[in-house]
């Protein structure tokens, strides 16, 4: 069988080809950093492993079979008019443990009060608080995808109610309560932890805004860990000056978020620099290595990108 020639586009391509001449020594790979790098292997590459790419380097590539982004968020990619429709196109899936682990690193910290003990212990203060549980609060998920599925199946695990929105009304396991998009207002006042992971779509861009959020319960908590603009920041502004709500916010409107943003420096604010979802070389290849034999098989490939629908 003719070897597949694959490309690495990667501002660390050097780690990636490693990792990957280890599991697939046979395939004919190279890497590169920088379009001047890539140029030589662009035209002959079949198959591209890329974080973010530029619109230099797509054109050239006219034997591209196969597309495979290591993030996964790709609008840019999803909109450019440089890849073919002809051209499989998938994401990366592997996201989902860790973004849970983000989400319920907060969980954890605010129920079991840490912030508040580390200040006891600078200041030698013993002055116990009762904890909260979260077995029987509810979270509302945003966006059932390869993400939202691993939250919701923690959440169960520690006991608690899954609302869950998406789509279609195909039942989801993990999830209590499904919804549609047009339902949302009645998902919204229900939840203790609201947490959207949506992607960014002209049909969620300011999915949230002034109405949805004004529907939170007091003392909830709002989690972003899709993309920033699917709220309306002006909007969770005005809501969170009242101190009704708590947010845990990973992305912005505008990244970075610009230091006279008002969110820095609320009490009731987490600001976290776009880490929920950091990616890891060996799971990203490990997703990919396995996709790869499904494309030597001619078999389905995992994460294929409807780009019609923008995710």
């Amino acid at each position: 069988m003719k070897k597949a020639r694959l490309l690495v586009y990667h501002r660390d391509a050097k780690t990636y080809v490693d990792l990957l001449r280890k599991s697939l020594p046979d395939l004919l790979l190279h890497g590169a950093s920088t379009p001047e790098e890539a140029f030589p292997f662009i035209e002959e590459a079949e198959i591209l492993l890329v974080g973010k790419i530029p619109d230099t380097l797509l054109p050239k590539a006219r034997n591209l079979l196969w597309l495979a982004s290591t993030w996964a968020g790709n609008e840019e990619l999803i909109e450019s008019p440089y890849l073919p429709e002809r051209v499989l196109f998938t994401k990366a899936t592997c996201y989902g443990e860790m973004m849970a682990e983000y989400v319920f690193a907060y969980c954890l910290s605010f129920i079991r009060h840490v912030s508040k003990y580390s200040e006891d212990q600078r200041e030698k203060i013993w002055r116990p608080k009762r904890p909260e549980r979260l077995r029987g609060k509810t979270m509302g998920i945003l966006g059932l995808g390869s993400v939202g599925r691993v939250i919701a199946q923690r959440a169960k695990d520690f006991g608690m109610d899954v609302l869950g929105l998406k789509r279609s009304h195909d039942p989801v396991a993990e999830v209590d309560e499904l919804f549609v998009p047009e339902k949302v207002r009645e998902l919204i006042p229900r939840v203790d932890y609201l947490v959207s992971a949506l992607p960014l779509t002209p049909e969620t861009y300011h999915f949230l805004k002034e109405p949805e959020l004004g529907l939170l319960k007091e003392g909830a908590t709002l989690f972003n860990i899709g993309r920033g603009k699917t709220i309306d920041e002006k909007a969770l502004l005005q809501v969170l000056r009242t101190g009704k709500i708590r947010a845990v916010l990973d992305v912005f409107e505008t990244e970075p978020l610009p230091p006279e943003s008002e969110l820095w420096s609320m009490e009731n604010v987490v600001v976290t620099p776009h880490v929920s979802g950091a990616s890891i070389p060996e799971e990203v290849c490990d997703e990919f290595v396995k996709n790869y034999e499904r494309w030597v098989k001619g078999e389905p490939l995992q994460g294929l990108v409807d780009r019609k629908k923008g995710y």
